[in-house]
């Protein structure tokens, strides 16, 4: 068990020069799925008529933004760029 945790304080600073076909999948699968949130919130907060909630629901949609374009960067530095505004 204190094996295990000092392995999960081990952190990479820079991520790996390649990527195995495992974690190419679960990016893939990631983006898709912060995609898909950013989409709802996108179409939920113009279904909205409360204004501090569209709000609360917009600041939700940019931070799914926030996270593809972290996963994006990741996998090209120079496609770092969708947006969804």
């Amino acid at each position: 068990m204190n094996n295990m945790h000092q392995h999960n304080q081990q952190r990479m600073q820079q991520p790996p020069n390649f990527i195995s076909t495992k974690d190419l999948a679960y990016l893939t699968d990631a983006m898709s799925w912060e995609l898909l949130a950013m989409k709802k919130c996108h179409h939920f907060a113009q279904e909205c008529n409360n204004n501090e909630i569209r709000q609360a629901i917009e600041r939700a949609g940019r931070m799914h933004e926030k996270h593809y374009k972290m996963l994006l960067k990741h996998l090209d530095p120079s496609k770092a760029r969708p947006t969804m505004h």
